[in-house]
């Protein structure tokens, strides 16, 4: 694996060798690249779920509470009711908390699916380099792997 740019005179094999060598090495790179996405992107995907069932859960509860307050109301405990209603208060607080969570969660989605695009696309780009014998589309991988990364941490900081 020769690390060494060929000269312009040089045949195309040894330009193969060096077009090889460099490609293999962004390859591996954006396949790593690759596995992280997929991994925060995977982690991203839960927590939607998650906080989805959690909001879910505690307005079924909020509900719960209200027609138990109703009761309570139509049966004359006022302590009771005053009690359930700060009890119904409570959990609207913590249901709003996990629907903001899984609304910024929701938001870093498209992102890190586009970094993963943008990723899969410079590792057949890097490929398609070695076929072609071209440092024209070897680079062309570059950026597009580049944009691949920026995509990651825009979803990172989204």
């Amino acid at each position: 694996m020769s690390f060494k740019r060929p000269p312009a005179n040089a045949t195309r094999s040894e330009k193969e060798a060096y077009v090889k060598a460099l490609a293999a090495i962004s390859i591996s790179i954006f396949a790593l690249c690759l596995a992280i996405t997929n991994y925060f992107a995977g982690r991203n995907s839960s927590a939607v779920l998650n906080n989805t069932i959690a909001a879910n859960n505690l307005w079924t509860w909020y509900g719960t509470k209200n027609v138990r307050a109703t009761i309570h109301e139509v049966a004359g405990s006022k302590d009771e009711v005053v009690r359930l209603r700060s009890d119904m208060e409570e959990i609207e607080a913590k249901a709003r908390a996990a629907e903001a969570a899984r609304d910024a969660a929701k938001t870093k989605s498209p992102w890190f699916s586009y970094s993963a695009m943008a990723l899969q696309l410079a590792i057949v780009l890097s490929s398609a380099a070695i076929l072609a014998v071209m440092m024209t589309l070897f680079y062309v991988s570059l950026g597009v792997g580049g944009i691949g990364a920026l995509l990651f941490f825009i979803a990172l900081g989204a």
